[in-house]
């Protein structure tokens, strides 16, 4: 089992972590370092001293987002993730996207226990009190005080629970709302428990889980269709089954390993302003969410909290939805509609509003029905660039050079119209209730080029024989001591 305290030791076994001994604030000073992190590449950060918190109650941000794609590629955008999971950081992107594929065929049931770490201290009644922890303030604008974790909720009417990963604002020493209502892809399964609750007019027992195996947050972050198992997912991401410890004031089973567990009700019929919140869009406008009455808290002595603060670029948030969306319309694209695809890529760089597909274009058309396709099993992003399958995936500067000198103004530049509103996008709908348009840009060798009339690219790899490469990449370490790295490509690849 890889918890939260695993994962931060092997971020700083890799060189991922930063631990800070002076003291931080959670009122916006701790959200700060942690976006300034964001911005530059740095690593992730443990913050180990929170003024007015207890020694030994710290703060984590930015566990699973990387340095984007505009640092050397050896330190790649999901290295933080692929740590998570016990890959190397340095693992290829193709090979990331097939093994978390191959481990989505392959989900672990969980282990039920009697007792577990989340456990070690128990609050009821009168001893619960929500700022016990130092949830950050994250933004200067927000409603409140701010957490993420995974939000379980047990259908009403089946053994089925629903694991998701929402925010959710603070109101007070037993009261929180989250926000799981808005995005219908991003929440679709617990929004329609919370109906069935709400439409039988009974209360929605109900837990969150911060912290834990970050396969978890993984998995919990997957689109995955109603009525599958997060937490068998996860298990099989982990290649380890998560340990499930029965709540104390639910049936609900919560992951035994996570570092704090709020067990809650919603009432029917209570309802509170959620935010502002700084997302990724920007500020949110308050909305009337479900408050949920806090029953419960149980946690780990010296509890680690992690945190997200989104909108910052690459905040976790954008790192989570582009590796687990991009698998998944892989492994649709791939598995089941048998498309010429090579990879798939949603970065974050983007802010998630663009997708890149890397195809062998063989056929004339292939462009249009990919498009059509992901379009309609998708509704996160509204712009499709569409390269060939010679584009090294991390190198978005190619990308982008190929559309602007493959893509021909008129032909190959395409707007789709009447699809479901996209989420990405703040222009929202043509006309209410008409969706929006979608584009997709053919920046791809026409399928009826021969081989004669495509241009050889001009880079390291494609003009010079191997052992002139090879004597370069030793000889600009070994002699030259150039501080900055080589970005070598594989063979074939640009």
């Amino acid at each position: 089992m890889i918890d939260i305290r695993d994962h931060l030791e092997a971020l700083k076994e890799k060189g991922e972590l930063l631990s800070v001994d002076e003291e931080v604030n959670w009122n916006l000073d701790a959200a700060a370092l942690a976006a300034m992190s964001n911005r530059t590449g740095a690593q992730a950060i443990h913050f180990k001293r929170v003024a007015e918190y207890p020694e030994g109650y710290t703060l984590a941000a930015n566990l699973f987002s990387g340095p984007g794609h505009y640092y050397e590629y050896k330190r790649t955008m999901w290295g933080r993730i692929a740590i998570g999971l016990g890959l190397d950081p340095k693992i290829e992107y193709e090979e990331l996207i097939a093994t978390l594929n191959e481990r989505y065929h392959f989900p672990i049931m969980p282990v039920k226990l009697t007792t577990a770490p989340c456990k070690e201290e128990i609050h009821l009644s009168k001893d619960i009190d929500v700022l016990e922890f130092p949830f950050p303030l994250l933004h200067e604008e927000d409603g409140g005080r701010y957490g993420f974790g995974t939000v379980i909720a047990k259908d009403l009417n089946s053994e089925w629970q629903n694991w998701g990963v929402y925010r959710f604002m603070v109101l007070g020493r037993d009261r929180l709302v989250a926000d799981f209502l808005t995005e219908p892809m991003m929440s679709k399964d617990l929004k329609a428990i919370y109906m069935k609750y709400a439409e039988a007019n009974k209360p929605m027992p109900i837990a969150i889980a911060i912290g834990g195996a970050p396969a978890i947050t993984v998995a919990a972050a997957m689109s995955l269709p109603a009525g599958l198992s997060e937490v068998e997912h996860a298990g099989g991401l982990n290649l380890d089954p998560i340990n499930l410890v029965k709540a104390e004031t639910s049936e609900i089973l919560v992951p035994g390993d996570a570092e704090i567990i709020i067990e809650g009700e919603i009432l029917p019929g209570k309802m509170v302003d959620e935010g502002p919140y700084g997302c990724i869009k920007g500020y949110t406008k308050p909305c009337s969410r479900p408050v949920i009455k806090v029953t419960a808290i149980t946690h780990r002595k010296n509890p680690i909290l992690p945190f997200i603060v989104d909108g910052t670029k690459v905040s976790d948030t954008q790192t989570l939805i582009s590796v687990t969306e991009s698998a998944r319309l892989t492994r649709l694209t791939v598995e089941q509609q048998q498309y010429p695809l090579r990879w798939i890529q949603i970065p974050p760089d983007f802010n998630l509003g663009i997708c890149i597909a890397s195809i062998r274009n063989m056929v004339h058309g292939i462009p249009f029905r990919l498009a059509r396709y992901i379009f309609a099993v998708t509704n996160l992003f509204d712009k499709l660039l569409i390269v060939d399958s010679d584009i090294y995936p991390p190198n978005l500067y190619t990308t982008i050079v190929d559309m602007g000198e493959k893509a021909h103004p008129v032909r190959d530049y395409r707007v789709l119209l009447g699809y479901p509103k996209a989420i990405m996008p703040n222009y929202g709908e043509i006309e209410p209730g008409k969706g929006t348009a979608r584009m997709y840009i053919d920046a791809c060798w026409p399928a009826w080029y021969k081989p004669e009339e495509k241009p050889t690219p001009i880079t390291f790899e494609s003009i010079f024989p191997k052992e002139m490469r090879d004597s370069v990449l030793k000889r600009w370490v070994e002699e030259f001591h150039i501080p900055v790295a080589p970005k070598p490509y594989p063979e074939g690849q640009r």
